[in-house]
C-alpha cells in the first residue's frame, strides 16, 4: 500500500502544520462542503504528534459525537472547548478556577527546573489589547492549555471563525491575526480555522495558508472540489482535488500511476442467467445486476481522458467477458494496437485464450498472418467482408454462440464518413437487440453521430476526468459521479467504483 493512502487530505497540509515554527490554515467553503469533517479528520490524524483542541460555537459535545461518532476514538487525546458549556462551567466554579491555575502553574514550574527546562510561557500581548475590557473565559481557556502543553506543540481547530468572533464582538481579521501572533508566531502553536466565508476575504492575507473546499451541482449530480490555494513555504505538487463524504469521512481522489500499480489475478465474476456481468461489482450493481443480452451499451469519452484512464475502465470488462468464453468482435477505438492490446490483456489470462476468443478488425492493412488481426484494408470489398463475416463466424460458431460487439466510432466514422456509419450503427444495433449479443459502441466528445447512437442506446455512461481522475457518471441510468480506482485489495486490473457523495 502507498503511503499516500494513509491519508485522506493532500499531504501538504500535514507537512504545512508541522511546521517547527507553527503555521495558521483557514479552510473556507459553502455549507455542507465538509470544512468540519476534514478540520477534525486532520485533528485524528496528527492527535499522536500535537496535543490537540476543538474549539467551537456549537451547542455541546453531544452534537459533535452524533455527527462525529468516530470522535469518541480519540476522546482521550481531544480537549473539547465548547464555548456555550464553558461559559456554564466558568460561572459555576469561577473560584475553583482561580486556585486551580496557580497550582498547575507551580508544578509546571518545578518539573521544568528539576528537568533542568527553560520555563515557557505564552505571551498574551493582542490578547490583552483586543479582550482588555471584555470577558472571555473561553478565549482565555485556549491561551492556558497552549501555555501548560509547552514545550509540546498544540493543534488548534477553531469553528467557525465567524462564530466566535461574533460571540466577543470581534473582527474576523483581528481574531486570526491576534491568534497568529499569539500563539502561531509566539508558541509555535499551529491553528485550522474554520470559515463559513466562500471568497477572497481580508484574513486570507493574514493566515499563513488558505484552502478552499466547494461543492456545487452539475446536471443535478454533486461535484466536490477542495482547492489549495496558500501553503506558505510548503510545495503544492496539485493545487486542487476531487473529493467526497462517503460515510461521512473526507477522503480526496488521489491520481493513480498505472504503470507502478501491482499486477495481481484478475478477479472475474460469472455470468448469471439473465446478465452479463462486467468485472466491475458496482458498475454491474448500478446495472440493476449487469448487462442485458441483446442490449446495447454507449460509452461517451471526454476530451481529457487519457488513454491510460480509459483502459483501467475498460480492461476488466474485456477480461470479463473472456473469461466468460465469450468472444469480442472489435473495432478498436483510435489509437489502439492489436500488438499493445494483447500485451495488456495476457497479463491476466492465457494466450490461447485471447487468441482464440478476439477478432481485432483492423481497416489499415491488407494483410496479416495472425487469426485474431483481421485485416480490412485495401479496395477488394468482397474479401474484406468476407473476412469479417468469418471473423463473425469464429466467434460465433454454427450454434450462434453470444458474443461482444465493441465498437470505435472515431474509427467507423472515419473510415465509412457519418452517414454510412450510422445506417450501419443502426443496422447492427437491430442485429444485436434480436439476439443475446452485447454492443459497445466508444463514441467520443464532439461526434456527429454521437445523439444518434445515444438515442438507440439501451445503457449509456460518460467517462471524464477530474483533476487527473477519471470518473463515470451514468446517463442511462442516472447516477452519480464515481472515481474509478484500482481496488488495492485485489491490485490491477481489478477495479472499484466510488461514490463523489
Amino acid at each position: 500500500m502507498e503511503e499516500k493512502e494513509l491519508y485522506h487530505y493532500p499531504l501538504e497540509i500535514e507537512d504545512f502544520l508541522s511546521i517547527s515554527t507553527g503555521a495558521s490554515l483557514i479552510i473556507k467553503g459553502n455549507p455542507g462542503a465538509g470544512k468540519t469533517t476534514l478540520a477534525l479528520q486532520i485533528l485524528e490524524k496528527l492527535q499522536t504528534k500535537f496535543k490537540i483542541i476543538y474549539f467551537s460555537t456549537r451547542v455541546g459535545d453531544s452534537s459533535l459525537y452524533a455527527q462525529f461518532p468516530w470522535l469518541k476514538n480519540m476522546e482521550k487525546n481531544l480537549k473539547l472547548l465548547i464555548a456555550s458549556k464553558m461559559l456554564l462551567q466558568q460561572l459555576a466554579k469561577e473560584s475553583e478556577k482561580v486556585e486551580e491555575k496557580p497550582v498547575k502553574d507551580f508544578g509546571k514550574r518545578f518539573l521544568q527546573e528539576i528537568g533542568g527546562e527553560t520555563a515557557k510561557q505564552v505571551y498574551r500581548t493582542y490578547f490583552n489589547t483586543y479582550f482588555k475590557d471584555n470577558p472571555s473565559p473561553e478565549v482565555k481557556r485556549v491561551y492556558d492549555d497552549v501555555e501548560m502543553n509547552l514545550p509540546q506543540k498544540t493543534l488548534i481547530v477553531v469553528d467557525s471563525i465567524e462564530g466566535i468572533s461574533n460571540k466577543y464582538g470581534i473582527s474576523e481579521s483581528n481574531f486570526i491575526y491576534m491568534m497568529q501572533k499569539d500563539l502561531v508566531e509566539g508558541a509555535g502553536a499551529s491553528i485550522i480555522f474554520v470559515s463559513e466565508k466562500e471568497t477572497l476575504t481580508a484574513e486570507d492575507y493574514v493566515a499563513d495558508g488558505v484552502i478552499y473546499e466547494n461543492h456545487h451541482i452539475e446536471d443535478g449530480k454533486r461535484v466536490r472540489i477542495i482547492n489549495l490555494n496558500k501553503l506558505r513555504g510548503i510545495e503544492i505538487k496539485q493545487p486542487s482535488y476531487a473529493y467526497t463524504l462517503q460515510s461521512g469521512r473526507f477522503r480526496i481522489f488521489y491520481p493513480e500511476q498505472y504503470l507502478k500499480q501491482e499486477i495481481r489475478k484478475f478477479d472475474h465474476t460469472p455470468n448469471s442467467e439473465k446478465r452479463y456481468k462486467t468485472g466491475i461489482p458496482e458498475f454491474d450493481s448500478m446495472l440493476y445486476g449487469g448487462l442485458e443480452p441483446g442490449s446495447f451499451f454507449t460509452i461517451e469519452v471526454d476530451k481529457n481522458v487519457s488513454h491510460d484512464e480509459f483502459q483501467l475502465f475498460i480492461r476488466p470488462i474485456l477480461l470479463n467477458f473472456l473469461m466468460n468464453n465469450i468472444g469480442i468482435f472489435m473495432i478498436p477505438i483510435g489509437g489502439y494496437s492489436v500488438q499493445k492490446l494483447k500485451e495488456d490483456l495476457v497479463r491476466f489470462l492465457p494466450e490461447n485464450v485471447f487468441e482464440s476468443k478476439i477478432r481485432y478488425i483492423d481497416y489499415f492493412v491488407e494483410e496479416s498472418s495472425n487469426p485474431y488481426h483481421v485485416p480490412a484494408g485495401g479496395s477488394d470489398y468482397n474479401a474484406i467482408n468476407q473476412r469479417i463475416f468469418r471473423a463473425m463466424l469464429d466467434l460465433s460458431g454454427m450454434e450462434t454462440k453470444p458474443m461482444m460487439h465493441f465498437m470505435g466510432m472515431d474509427t467507423l466514422e472515419y473510415i465509412k464518413g457519418t452517414e454510412s456509419a450510422i445506417k450501419e450503427i443502426f443496422s447492427m444495433s437491430q442485429a444485436i437487440k434480436s439476439s443475446k449479443d452485447v454492443g459497445i459502441s466508444i463514441v467520443r466528445v464532439g461526434q456527429s453521430l454521437k445523439d444518434e447512437i445515444i438515442n438507440i442506446s439501451d445503457y449509456y455512461i460518460k467517462l471524464v476526468s477530474i483533476n487527473s481522475v477519471p470518473f463515470i457518471t451514468g446517463i442511462k441510468p442516472r447516477t452519480v459521479y464515481y472515481a474509478v480506482e484500482v481496488n488495492r485489495d485485489k491490485g490491477l486490473p481489478n477495479i472499484k467504483l466510488s461514490p463523489m457523495l
